[in-house]
Order: C-alpha cells, then structure tokens, then sequence
C-alpha cells in the first residue's frame, strides 16, 4: 500500500461542482429523526418545516412516535386491575391524517418525508402501585421506520405485541417489527444504539440500557443510526459496525447494514436541526430517490462541531486496471490495484488536529492529517480483498465525517 498526494489544483477541479457530469447524483442535505407535536416534540411540523428551510436543508424525515402507551396489572386479576397511560402519538394522531399534514408541508425548496419512531416492546421490573413504583425496561430501544405508504400498515404494526411482565425477550420483538415493515416495502433503521436512557414517568422509572448487541441479534433492517450523544465506539474501526459489514461480506448476513446520522429532535433548544446531517445521493430531487438512496447505502454522514461543518467531495474506489469506478455503497471487482481516494474540505477554521483515515475490512489502513483547507488524498491499494469493504472517516475541530463502505466483491 502506498499513499500519495495529488496537487491542490486537482483537489478543487474534482471538488467543484460545476465539473460535475451531468449524470453525477445530487447531494441533499437530509436531517431525519424529528419528533413534532404530534408526539414528544415541542415544535408543530409547519413551524420545523420552517426552520428546516432557514438551515438550508433539503429534506427533513420526520419520526414521530408510533405508539406510547403501557399498562400494568396486578397479578392475578390483571385483565380488571390495571392501569394504563397513553401519551400524544402517531396512532391517537391518526395515522392518515399525520402522513397526509407531513406530505401537504413538502415544497420544491424542501422534501417532507414522514417515518415513525416504533418501540416494539418494554418489560416491567416490579409494580408501578409499590411504594417505590415500577420500572419500564427497554422502552428505548427504537427502531426507526421510513417509506410506509398506506395508513393500515402503520395501524397494524405489531408494537406492544409480547407479554411485558415475563421479563425480557431478547430479540424476538424487533425482528417482527422488522418483518412486518419490510414485507411492506419499508425500510427500517436501528435508533442510537448506544444511548442509554433513564427518566421517569410520574412514580415509574424508564431505564434503558445501550443495545448495540441487538443489531448482531436481528437481520433484515438496513441499518443504524447515530446521534451526537453516542460514544460512537461502535463505528470506531473493528466495532461492531465492522463485523455487521464483514459478516455480509463473508456471507452470514443477506444485506449490508448503512450508517445514518440522526438528531432525535424534539425542540429548538437542544442543538440546530443542522447538527447532525446525512448527506444524500439522490438521482432526483423526490422524496422517492431520497427513499432509494437510503436503501442502497447511497449517503454519509456528517456531525457539526464548529460553525462550518467539514465536507465531502468524493470516495470513490478506481481500478488500475480497466475503468470499474465505485462510490459510497456501491461495488466493484478489481482484478489488480485500486486507487482510492477521499477529498474534501476541513470546514470552519478552528485550531485543532484533522485527520483521514481509511479503514479496511476493520483495520485502519491509511491515515493522513490535513493542514489545508482543500484536501484530496489518493491512495492505491496493491492487494484490495476478494470480498471486502473500504470506508472513509474524517475527524476534526470543526467535525465528523463518516461514509458508507465501497465493497469489494
């Protein structure tokens, strides 16, 4: 392996967008993970449409909750002893009525997409009629759910579908809501997989351990998302991102696992709808190619530290020999070297250390610091895998960049 800088003035002709083919995709900023006042937000959708459009957004996904409701009874007379809270979501919404109010919101300037937020099942602790109240177990641990179309399907969505007082279940309740999703034609992401949660609701305390270990569980979903409260070990290199992805390339799973970045958003004081964003590779500008993109990997992800976020030109994977190109989620099958290169820009000026690093097949590769504002690095790789994946992160003061693998087949 061997690294290799190209000249500043290439940098900028592959970064401009006016050298552009005509056949390139576009890139639209995407913010996904939105609560409104339609469930736990704070802010009603019109309004966060609005501020979508002051931060220069090209889409928002909306993922309010599905369903938030639990019960307890007391044993033996639970089905006449019980009680049951129920808080504002998508199903005491109505299910027409949210995806008709999120879609009648879309305008040229900004593509409205609604999706949920589903938690398909919790478990109690002990009784919430104690002294000490009871304590919901792993009710946040969410899934995500985009590109359900008809109302029915959100209706009959198997949440809440296990016995909540026979302890926890494992991964059985979101492999049947992924199920259920994708035989309709959904996509389904995992939501922050590595956040905790601890809070209280009236004399109940809901605790939620991270569950990263339930994407090893479950197959089928297209992937995860991260927010900026994560620890994000789990996209460093040889976590558990890298085995989901060496497991596909070996054979044992049927589909790659995509990265998004998402917000979890639910009022204006907590961090711009901008924190967070996953950069997409739309082949139009339709809430459908937005859908298609995030199906085939086709997107990166991007944390805002400073006030200019960092920013990606290009990862794309060349063959030395012959002209098979691939980019972000996309393939190739090289028969000799491969020139990989990343370009981009470190975003605002603040003082601190930028890196890239490229990692293979779980191992750091290649690592480069970046001075200038404009880099374009190019590496060629003598001996790429027969079956493998390369990806892309980039980490400095004004931050984060992570990219969805190239595969090598």
């Amino acid at each position: 392996m061997r690294g290799a800088r190209v000249p500043l003035a290439c940098a900028l002709l592959v970064a401009c967008p006016a050298f552009l083919q005509a056949d390139e995709p576009r890139h639209l900023k995407v913010a996904l993970h939105i609560h409104s006042t339609i469930s736990t937000g704070t802010v009603a959708p019109a309004a966060i449409a609005a501020l979508a459009n002051q931060a220069g957004l090209d889409a928002v996904v909306f993922t309010d909750s599905a369903l938030r409701r639990w019960e307890y009874g007391l044993w033996p007379a639970r089905a006449w002893i019980r009680r049951v809270v129920e808080q504002p979501s998508v199903l005491t919404f109505g299910a027409k009525r949210y995806l008709d109010t999120l879609r009648s919101l879309s305008t040229p300037e900004l593509l409205v997409l609604p999706g949920l937020e589903a938690a398909p099942f919790y478990s109690w602790r002990r009784s919430p009629f104690d002294r000490r109240g009871g304590q919901i177990r792993g009710w946040n641990q969410h899934l995500l759910v985009f590109g359900l179309e008809d109302p029915r399907a959100i209706r009959t969505l198997p949440l809440n579908a296990f016995d909540p007082y026979q302890g926890d279940r494992g991964a059985a309740p979101y492999q049947r809501v992924i199920e259920a999703v994708t035989a309709q034609g959904g996509l389904v992401f995992w939501a922050h997989p590595e956040t905790g949660h601890v809070g209280e609701h009236g004399p109940v305390e809901d605790y939620t351990d991270p569950y990263p270990h339930l994407l090893e569980l479950t197959s089928g979903y297209h992937g995860f998302a991260v927010t900026y409260r994560d620890k994000l070990a789990f996209v460093e290199a040889g976590g558990v991102w890298d085995r989901l992805l060496a497991a596909y390339c070996a054979g044992r799973r049927r589909q790659p696992v995509w990265i998004l970045g998402e917000l979890d958003w639910r009022k204006p004081e907590e961090h711009p709808l901008d924190r967070v964003v996953t950069m997409v590779m739309a082949s139009e500008r339709t809430a459908e190619a937005v859908l298609r993109a995030l199906r085939t990997g086709r997107m990166w992800v991007v944390f805002r530290i400073g006030r200019q976020a960092p920013v990606l030109h290009r990862f794309e994977a060349r063959a030395l020999t012959g002209h098979a190109t691939a980019g972000i989620g996309e393939s190739i099958a090289p028969t000799g070297p491969l020139r990989i290169q990343v370009s981009g820009r470190r975003g605002s000026p603040e003082p601190g250390q930028a890196r890239v690093f490229l990692i293979r097949d779980g191992a750091v590769l290649q690592m480069e610091e970046v001075t200038a504002e404009e880099f374009d690095l190019v590496w060629t790789d003598d001996a790429p895998p027969a079956r493998g994946f390369y990806r892309a992160v980039f980490q400095g003061p004004a931050g984060l960049i992570y990219t969805n693998p190239i595969f090598v087949r």
